[in-house]
C-alpha cells in the first residue's frame, strides 16, 4: 500500500473510531446505566454514573486527536520523528489515565451496588493496559528510529 493510501485508510479509521465513540457515549452508554440501575434498584446512581462514564471519553477523544497528528507526519513521509514518539507517550498517558479511571469506578460500583460489574471493568482495564504498553513500546521504538534517521542524515 502506497504512503498516501495508508494516510487515507488511518484518518478513515480514526473517523470511525470518533463516531463509534460519540454513539456509545451519546446512546448505548447512558441506556445501559439507565437499565443497571433500574435492575439493582440504584435509580439515584444513573446521573452521576452517566457524568462519571462522560468523563472517560476525554482521554479517549485525546488519544484520537494524537493518532491524526502522527497520521499527518507519516503522510508528509516523517513518521521517525521525535514528534511522533512524543505522540505515542502521550497516547500512552492517555490509555493509562483512562485505565485507572475505569479502574476506581469498576470498585466505586462494585462498592456501593454490588453489581458483577466488575467481571467488564477487568476486561476493560486488560485491553487499556494492553494499548499502554503497546503505545509506550512503539514510542520507543519510533524515538529509536528518529535518532538512526538523524545519525544517517548526517552521515554523507
Amino acid at each position: 500500500m502506497k504512503r498516501i493510501g495508508l494516510v487515507r485508510t488511518l484518518k478513515g479509521t480514526i473517523i470511525f473510531l470518533a463516531v463509534m465513540t460519540a454513539v456509545c457515549y451519546a446512546l448505548i452508554f447512558p441506556q445501559r446505566i439507565q437499565e443497571a440501575g433500574l435492575v439493582y434498584n440504584a435509580a439515584w446512581m444513573v446521573t452521576p454514573g452517566i457524568a462519571a462514564v462522560s468523563v472517560s471519553a476525554v482521554p479517549i477523544a485525546i488519544a484520537l486527536v494524537l493518532f491524526w497528528k502522527i497520521c499527518t507526519e507519516i503522510g508528509r513521509d516523517n513518521s521517525f520523528c521525535h514528534k511522533n514518539a512524543g505522540w505515542l507517550t502521550g497516547i500512552g498517558l492517555c490509555a493509562l489515565v483512562d485505565t485507572g479511571y475505569c479502574a476506581v469506578g469498576t470498585v466505586t460500583i462494585e462498592v456501593l451496588v454490588g453489581s458483577p460489574i466488575w467481571v467488564l471493568g477487568l476486561g476493560v482495564c486488560t485491553v487499556g493496559l494492553a494499548i499502554a504498553l503497546a503505545a509506550f513500546l512503539l514510542s520507543h521504538l519510533v524515538l529509536k528510529a528518529a535518532d538512526l534517521k538523524a545519525e544517517n542524515d548526517l552521515t554523507i
